[in-house]
């Protein structure tokens, strides 16, 4: 007893002296923490302050600098799950609900980023520096209305911040709101050329439609700073419409070295990887593209097209059903899921899905401006001279005869030479059964207008033709270019079948034999399908067959 006695008295003495020892301690490790973190030497300062935080869970400081720590790490969903217990142990401090909007945004989480911001700036709306962080984060999320609606009365305050003037221009640029944007863009460009300034003026003209002029203004603003944030991702979108997927991959590619939670960077080049059957690589960036904006049915759809070319249906399928669940009159996801439901052999689903194809098809087509033959509507009929031996060639022939594929392009024009190889090799499956025309039209980019960035790495320089002749001399040698197996029939200088067809620059059609359109695409690399190409040709050679029957 006495022995227990003297031990328990022993340790009445010691129990302080300890505590206060081990007090001492976890101080020790916050101050070597600390001092890791302002050396630079994040892991270290990581993992002490995660030792720190063993013993003090509740010690906010510590985990909003461990928050720090591994955003500088580039681990930001643990960022963000410290922030975020930081932010519940002090709710409704700025600096920490900064510091979560930016691992956010960092982590590509940008819906969620522009959402905290906004909690920031309600809480202190007259900080304009917060307005305009904020103001990025939405316009990065896609939200340029939400932008205008920010900035417009900040612009009314302070008319020369050419830093609000840019965020602002350029959300009302894309919103297709030119006319205000350009009253911005001038007053920027009153301060002198900058790659901001060109970078501007190229989305108003690539918003405008008028992409071979912002293909070159990107390039212009690319010289002066090939990092300007975003212009990388435009710039991309521009040589993609103009028929250079090769150059926008490479400023995609360009855009996500320094951002790789860009949207439009991951989604145009996820789709177009998928296009060439990447599909590992394509699937991680249009992950990436929905983690941006998870409301996107573009984003989901391109990744439903890259499931479907990875065999992983049921996952296309649940995609799909997302996408027209918000989007239920979307052409284009019905017809992906009609083919996902073939493939699955849903027979009954698949029907439905193509009677909704068929319905949103003429719908469509009905309010469709665009020129040139609908689908199941008359070809216009021609008579046309072959560039070889001069004979005049009528579509009515073949009518009652066969089906005819009819493929309108010119050598100058990328998106028609890109697709030779898959039409030669359709014509040697089908030639026996189907007839296989070109028609020879104005050059796409002709070396007296204005040059494609591809044709000027391909060499590829033709002017425009002024006569016939001269169109024949350019048809023939693009036959021969292209090693093309079927007749090349010459347009007129005019271009008057090329108009009643739509089909500037280079499009293809199925018209089946009793001359109606059944298939129609353009060339581009994203809209050539060699798939549906070959499936529209195998079902009209089918009708064909049967009518032969009969």
């Amino acid at each position: 007893m006495n022995t227990l006695i003297r031990q328990l008295a022993l340790l009445a003495v010691l129990s302080p002296i300890l505590a206060q020892a081990a007090q001492e301690d976890v101080m020790a490790i916050a101050a070597r923490a600390y001092q890791l973190q302002q050396s630079g030497d994040y892991n270290g300062a990581a993992e002490a302050y995660r030792a720190f935080l063993k013993q003090r869970p509740d010690e906010v400081g510590a985990r909003s600098n461990l928050g720090v720590v591994l955003t500088k790490l580039g681990r930001y969903d643990e960022a963000i799950n410290e922030y975020e217990a930081a932010e519940k142990l002090l709710p409704g401090d700025p600096r920490i609900s900064m510091n979560l909007a930016l691992a956010y945004e960092k982590s590509g989480r940008l819906l969620e980023a522009a959402n905290k911001l906004q909690a920031v700036h309600d809480a202190a709306p007259h900080e304009n520096q917060i307005t305009l962080l904020l103001a990025d984060a939405r316009l990065q999320a896609g939200e340029n209305d939400r932008v205008i609606e920010l900035l417009q009365p900040l612009e009314k305050q302070s008319p020369n911040d050419l830093a609000i003037a840019y965020v602002l221009g350029t959300a009302f640029i894309r919103q297709q709101r030119i006319g205000e944007g350009q009253i911005l863009l001038d007053r920027i460009l009153k301060n002198g050329d900058s790659a901001e300034a060109r970078f501007l003026l190229g989305t108003q003209m690539y918003e405008s439609g008028d992409y071979p002029a912002s293909v070159k203004q990107f390039a212009s603003a690319a010289e002066a700073n090939p990092n300007l944030p975003e212009l990388q991702a435009y710039y991309g979108q521009a040589l993609l419409t103009t028929g250079d997927a090769d150059g926008a991959a490479a400023a995609f590619g360009r855009e996500l070295q320094q951002n790789r939670n860009n949207y439009a960077a991951n989604l145009g080049l996820g789709e177009i990887l998928t296009v060439r059957k990447r599909f590992s690589e394509a699937s991680q960036l249009l992950q990436q593209a929905i983690l941006a904006r998870p409301q996107s049915s573009d984003a989901k759809l391109a990744l439903a097209k890259c499931f479907r070319g990875e065999d992983k249906l049921e996952d296309a399928r649940q995609l799909l059903q997302s996408v027209i669940k918000t989007t239920p009159d979307s052409l284009e996801a019905h017809l992906e899921l009609s083919r996902v439901d073939a493939a699955l052999k849903l027979v009954k689903e698949a029907n439905t899905e193509r009677a909704v194809v068929e319905r949103l098809r003429k719908l469509a087509e009905a309010q469709s401006p665009s020129s040139g033959p609908k689908i199941s509507e008359p070809a216009p009929g021609f008579t046309l001279p072959d560039a070889v031996s001069g004979k005049s060639v009528s579509l009515d022939e073949f009518r009652g005869k066969s089906p005819v594929v009819l493929i309108f392009g010119s050598q100058s024009c990328p998106n028609f030479r890109d697709s030779a190889q898959s039409l030669k090799s359709l014509q040697a499956k089908y030639g026996a059964q189907a007839t296989f025309l070109l028609v020879y039209i104005r050059e796409a980019h002709g070396s007296g207008d204005w040059q494609s960035t591809r044709n000027q790495r391909d060499g590829v320089e033709i002017p425009q033709a002024r006569t016939l002749s001269e169109r024949k001399d350019h048809a023939v040698m693009c036959s021969r270019s292209l090693h093309l197996p079927f007749p090349a029939l010459l347009d007129g200088i005019d271009d008057r079948v090329a108009t009643s067809y739509g089909a500037w620059p280079s499009r293809a059609f199925v018209i089946d034999r009793d001359g109606r359109v059944r298939y129609s695409t353009r060339l581009t690399e994203l809209d050539y399908s060699d798939e549906e190409m070959e499936a529209s040709l195998r079902d009209s050679i089918g009708r064909n067959r049967t009518a032969k029957e009969k």
